[in-house]
């Protein structure tokens, strides 16, 4: 099965430093925020659905900078401006670097990185995984796919925590409503006893699946449950299955 190397660059699109500025923060819930950026001094940087760019973070002590990575949720063709989600929970230290910024400013940045992307799969039924903001690269996907009119199956399955992590929810119903071929389930792995939704990890609903011989799975999200997934998967068939790990910051 693919396993896609982590934000390597791809049919040689070679990385670009560029400057982008914080257009704006949004709250989706107590932990995630979406950050919109802006390019400043180009028009637009060329992307596939799923890569990331890399935010430059200065270490005040020994005066280096290491880069932190980001998959990006906007579309190719809306990039002029960049969609990312961050964590603010994990405390992890691109995230508290980036979130101090106000509005206005601007951070260094450089891409697109990463080989996970959208394949060519026509004749398959199209399975994307995700949990927590793992949905980033997802969303970028299925959003080029409607923009594509992408006639083929497509299902979403997405694990949050609880309740209160649930966004993008308007989103997910209006693409369902409008487009037939798409469907989505969320489950709860700690839901409050009134949740009448799916519970449990991503794990239990692939259990439903009595084989995936005519899927294309696109998994992101923690170490664990990428390993998890891609094992369920291989004993229920074989199809190809392409991954991202998203890493918790430190």
């Amino acid at each position: 099965m693919p396993d896609e190397p982590r934000f390597s660059t791809f049919l040689g699109m070679t990385p670009r430093r560029f400057r982008a500025k914080i257009l704006s923060v949004r709250h989706l819930t107590q932990d995630v925020r979406e950050l919109i950026l802006e390019l400043v001094g180009i028009p637009s940087l060329e992307f596939l659905p799923g890569q990331a760019i890399a935010v430059n973070i200065p270490n005040g002590v020994s005066g280096l900078s290491y880069l932190r990575y980001y998959s990006l949720a906007s579309l190719p063709s809306s990039s002029h401006q960049l969609v990312l989600l961050f964590n603010a929970g994990d405390k992890g230290k691109g995230a508290t670097f980036t979130l101090e910024h106000l509005i206005g400013e601007e951070l260094e940045c450089s891409g697109p990185f990463g080989s996970f992307h959208l394949h060519e799969d026509p004749e398959r039924d199209l399975l994307f995984i995700g949990t927590g903001t793992g949905i980033a690269p997802l969303w970028s996907m299925l959003s080029s796919l409607f923009e594509q009119s992408c006639s083929q199956p497509m299902t979403l399955l997405w694990g949050l925590r609880s309740e209160s992590d649930i966004y993008y929810l308007d989103q997910l119903q209006n693409w369902a409503d409008c487009h037939k071929n798409f469907s989505f389930n969320l489950t709860l792995s700690q839901p409050a006893h009134h949740w009448r939704g799916k519970t449990g990890w991503v794990t239990h609903l692939l259990q439903e699946l009595p084989h995936v011989d005519h899927l294309a799975v696109y998994v992101c999200g923690n170490r664990k449950m990428v390993a998890d997934v891609t094992s369920l998967l291989q004993r229920k068939g074989i199809c190809p299955v392409y991954r991202e790990r998203h890493h918790d910051e430190k």
